[in-house]
C-alpha cells in the first residue's frame, strides 16, 4: 500500500533526484534503442508503412518518476525519431517527396514538421501520469487507461497537428487510424499494465503517479496557550 507524503511544493516538482535522472537515462536509452532497430516499427499494410512502440518507455517513465522525466523520455524521443525519420515529418509537413524530405524544399513547413515531431512526444509521459492519478486506487485499470492516453497522445498529436495545420490529407486517415491504433493501444496495454505491475512490487508501491499525498495545511498552526 503507498505510503502517505506530503504533497511537493511547485519548485520541488521540478526538482530532478539521483532516482529520477536514473530512470530517464535507462527509458530515453531504450527510447533511442527502438527509434534506432526494427522493434520500435511494426509493419501495417498501409500508408504509414507501420505502427509505433517508440512511445512506450515515456509512458511508463512518466508513471515511475513524475511528468517532467516522462516529458525529458519523451524529448529524447522526438530528438532520436527526428534524427531517424525526420525526411518523412517532412514530406508528411508538405516537403518534396521526390527530393526524399530534403530540409531545403521543405519551404516554410519546416516548422509545422518540427512541432509534430516533437511537441505530441513531449506530452505522451505527462498526459499519462495525468490519467493514471485519478484512477491510481485500482492499478491495472490505472496502468491501462495511462497507456491508452499515451498512446493517443501520441497518435492522434502528431497527425492531428499535420491535420489541423493542413498540411495532411484527411483521406489518409481512416487507413492509418484503423490498423495503427489498435495495434498500438494492445501493445501499450499488453506492456504498460504488467510493466506498472512489476515495478509497483519491486518498489513497493513508491511510482510517482500512485503517491499519496496529504493535504499541506494552508496557515500556520497557533501556539499552545502558555
Amino acid at each position: 500500500m503507498e505510503q502517505v507524503q506530503r504533497s511537493p511544493s511547485p519548485a520541488s516538482r521540478w526538482r530532478l533526484s539521483t532516482h529520477d535522472l536514473a530512470v530517464a537515462g535507462v527509458f530515453g536509452a531504450l527510447a533511442i534503442v527502438l527509434s534506432f532497430t526494427p522493434l520500435g516499427m511494426i509493419p501495417v499494410p498501409n500508408v504509414s508503412g507501420a505502427a509505433t512502440s517508440l512511445h512506450l518507455p515515456a509512458i511508463v517513465a512518466g508513471l515511475l518518476a513524475g511528468p517532467v522525466v516522462g516529458a525529458l523520455v519523451g524529448l529524447v524521443l522526438a530528438i532520436a525519431s527526428w534524427l531517424r525519420f525526420g525526411g518523412t515529418f517532412i514530406v508528411m509537413a508538405g516537403g518534396d517527396p521526390v527530393a526524399g524530405g530534403n530540409l531545403a524544399v521543405a519551404g516554410g513547413h519546416l516548422a509545422v514538421a518540427l512541432l509534430a515531431a516533437f511537441l505530441p512526444r513531449i506530452l505522451i509521459g505527462v498526459f499519462a501520469y495525468y490519467a493514471y492519478r485519478p484512477l491510481r486506487r485500482w492499478p491495472a485499470l490505472a496502468a491501462g487507461v495511462a497507456g491508452l492516453v499515451g498512446t493517443l497522445t501520441n497518435t492522434f498529436g502528431v497527425l492531428g497537428l499535420l491535420l489541423w495545420l493542413g498540411v495532411f490529407p484527411a483521406a489518409l486517415l481512416v487507413p492509418i487510424f484503423s490498423l495503427n491504433v489498435p495495434i498500438e493501444i494492445i501493445l501499450a496495454l499488453v506492456v504498460t499494465i504488467p510493466t506498472v505491475a512489476a515495478l509497483r512490487a519491486v518498489t513497493k508501491g513508491q511510482i510517482a503517479a500512485a503517491r499519496e499525498y496529504a493535504a499541506q495545511e494552508s496557515a500556520p498552526q497557533e501556539s499552545p496557550p502558555q
